[in-house]
């Protein structure tokens, strides 16, 4: 298999800078202490593999804060921009920009964020500018016109390629959940979803959306218990469940995983993270996770080595040191002397 996103270099994005990931594999995990950049780099995937799709940057705010303020959320994405004030006028934000090998091709990405506020916006068009071509402009309800401007990019921004992303909070959201499985359904790879949650209890038979009055939810067929909200059971069954579906729905695209290890106790990793490692390989989907957990680190170390496919797993360490950050990149073989050496690579 051979990645989509190959290379990626966040020469200003948030608080990262000067960050480049080379040689990426099938399923990469990114390590490395809090607050050093993990979630960003995630994030900053999502963007180069479809920067003029207005919901990767959305979906960047959201993911963070659900409460936020559109209008802050994007303005932080851009690197060193003070938080806005009420009596600022317009202010423009300093430059973020991301370079990407994707299916062999080269693409730039250049941006500037303008926030006008609404006391000044005398013949303004938008509340909010960012200056990323071609023009989309999308109007959110009862908030900001937003702008998209594209002229930096490069090569030309088609083709736009399947990414889907899973965060911590994924499998605490019902609607999250309901919309994973209701395409998982549609396109006929809801199995997986179903045979991780047997991992954890074997009475499991099927998993399904049901349209209730104002209302819908995802039900449980079990051969004790019968149909039961999915709700009742645990964290880890609703995690792996979240990850199955975002995988069945990511086929021949790119899975991002923000802590793959969320909900899911140490003793399990290994037949899930197996599940998850065989399938992202059977249907041509690049993972690209985080992780603070050596247990996962080491269920698909072991996963790699149990599917003789030991060159489709590697690691990176990433870490900020003099305004720019550090990476140590970490092949199968590498990766695999250091933990059988007992050595934390976190």
């Amino acid at each position: 298999m051979t990645p989509i996103l190959q290379r990626l270099v966040i020469e200003a994005y948030r608080g990262v800078t000067g960050l480049e990931l080379n040689e990426l594999s099938p399923v990469s995990l990114i390590v490395g202490a809090n607050n050093a950049g993990k979630t960003s780099i995630l994030e900053a995937a999502a963007l180069a593999l479809r920067p003029d799709d207005l919901m990767q940057w959305i979906s960047a705010v959201r993911y963070r804060d659900v409460d936020l303020a559109l209008v802050d959320g994007l303005w932080s994405m851009f690197p060193g921009s003070r938080a806005l004030l009420s009596e600022s006028g317009s202010v423009s934000s300093p430059r973020l920009a991301l370079k990407a090998t994707l299916g062999g091709r080269e693409r730039t990405i250049g941006a500037r964020c303008t926030v006008t506020p609404f006391w000044a916006r005398i013949g303004a068009d938008s509340d909010l500018v960012l200056e990323l071509s071609p023009r989309l402009e999308v109007e959110i309800d009862r908030g900001p016109t937003i702008v998209l401007m594209l002229p930096g990019a490069t090569p030309p921004l088609k083709p736009s390629f399947n990414v889907l992303s899973v965060t911590p909070g994924t499998h605490y959201s019902t609607k999250a959940i309901i919309t994973h499985l209701s395409r998982a359904v549609e396109e006929g790879r809801k199995k997986l979803a179903v045979d991780l949650l047997r991992i954890f209890d074997p009475d499991v038979e099927d998993l399904d959306v049901v349209l209730l009055p104002r209302r819908e939810a995802v039900r449980v067929t079990h051969a004790k218990r019968g149909v039961v909200d999915f709700s009742s059971f645990g964290d880890g069954m609703r995690a792996s469940a979240a990850l199955a579906l975002a995988l069945a729905r990511a086929s021949q695209g790119v899975l991002l995983i923000d802590e793959i290890d969320t909900g899911i106790h140490k003793h399990m990793l290994r037949p899930v993270l197996k599940k998850v490692f065989d399938a992202a390989l059977s249907t041509q989907v690049q993972v690209l996770a985080t992780t603070h957990s050596l247990e996962a680190v080491d269920a698909l170390l072991e996963a790699a080595g149990e599917s003789a496919t030991p060159e489709a797993l590697s690691a990176f360490w990433v870490k900020p040191r003099d305004g720019r950050h550090e990476v140590r990149p970490y092949g199968y073989e590498r990766l695999l002397r250091m933990r059988e050496g007992g050595l934390d690579i976190r």
